[in-house]
């Protein structure tokens, strides 16, 4: 069998598709094709990068369907409705019968779609992209959900269409598991994502800073991985040191995550965050390390142990998020126990092994 991943908003080495889902339909005797805009760090015959820059919507579409002729798929895999659509195509301009299945893992429409547009404007490109999904999901076979709540739309649209629930959890043998360290008055805090207000940065540096001032005797360390240079204020306590470097490859991102002592994430609780599960809250987990998160709903829905491993809290209040690190580091107990729980968690329910059959099974279900 093959099976084509057809991605217009990932890059090839996307950990989901070519960590996860692709190493395992490859265990599997499948032979696998990657089809994306980026290449990302990986070098190898089975991804094929295009160049979108310079094509209409209508035109890339049909330059994706173009690109499936030479693959003759059994199954593609689409990350997004345009992928859909070009799957599509290919299917009944060359009267194939392969699977068309979606890996949802995104809003769409989300508000990324309409940024810097006024109300009105706003509302009418939701309406149109909204029209747009429910059409080409006519034509899909098939649903991989990422998680309960991006999953309702398609399941009360398309009650018929078989579906198969793939979450975010990761392959155990990337994340290496260590001791946690005895803090002692010297704690690393950790952020991977952009820097901006709405993704919580502001409120991590506000947050670990509140922790440096109140404890002028320990050392707070706040490492962040991001793909821009973030504007820091210049009164910053000498106790607080910040590293800040690009976003790693998965594989040595995956291999840091257990130097670190605390992962924060404290993006904004809006309509739409709070009903998106977070990806990296399983590889924290895995980490053998303690979170902090913002309370979003997603995050008590997919993973109901998460006061076992740490804290759900409003991103605003930087005050409550810098006694939890305070917590931490002055109470030995309660961090190795969470940090032990984590662990014992991502062994026992949110590693990959436990859902890889699933998905295996789903793609290879008509073989």
């Amino acid at each position: 069998m093959k099976v084509v991943f057809l991605l217009t908003a990932h890059a090839a080495d996307d950990d989901r598709v070519w960590y996860h889902q692709a190493q395992s339909l490859l265990h599997h005797n499948c032979e696998v094709a990657i089809i994306a805009p980026r290449a990302g760090n990986l070098s190898t015959q089975s991804v094929q990068v295009y160049s979108p820059e310079s094509m209409s919507r209508r035109q890339l579409m049909r330059y994706l369907a173009d690109l499936l002729v030479a693959h003759r798929p059994d199954v593609v895999i689409g990350d997004t409705p345009m992928a859909l659509r070009g799957a599509s195509i290919y299917k009944q301009k060359s009267h194939s019968s392969c699977r068309i299945l979606y890996d949802v893992t995104e809003w769409y429409p989300s508000k990324k779609n309409v940024r810097n547009l006024g109300p009105i404007s706003s509302l009418f490109k939701r309406i149109i992209l909204h029209l747009f999904n429910i059409y080409v999901n006519f034509h899909t076979d098939g649903f991989v959900f990422g998680e309960k709540y991006k999953s309702l739309p398609f399941r009360r649209m398309f009650p018929r269409k078989p579906y198969v629930y793939v979450s975010y959890y990761p392959e155990l043998n990337y994340i290496p598991s260590s001791q946690p360290r005895n803090l002692q008055h010297e704690v690393r805090l950790f952020y991977s994502g952009p820097p901006t207000e709405e993704k919580g940065f502001l409120h991590v540096l506000a947050s670990a800073a509140k922790v440096a001032h109140r404890h002028l005797d320990w050392k707070v360390n706040l490492q962040v991985l991001t793909a821009e240079q973030p504007h820091l204020p210049a009164d910053l306590p000498a106790n607080l040191s910040l590293d800040i470097s690009p976003y790693l490859p998965f594989e040595q991102f995956c291999q840091t995550l257990s130097e670190q002592d605390i992962f924060l994430d404290l993006r904004s609780t809006d309509r739409e965050n709070r009903k998106c599960l977070p990806i990296k809250l399983f590889y924290y987990m895995a980490a053998g390390r303690p979170v902090v998160y913002s309370n979003l709903d997603a995050i008590e829905d997919g993973c109901p142990e998460i006061s076992q491993i740490g804290f759900l809290v409003n991103p605003q209040h930087e005050d409550r998020v810098a006694d939890i690190v305070e917590q931490y580091v002055m109470n030995p107990e309660m961090y190795h126990q969470h940090c032990e729980t984590a662990r014992q968690l991502a062994e026992q329910k949110y590693q990959w092994k436990a859902i890889e059959a699933d998905f295996v099974r789903f793609i290879l279900r008509h073989e």
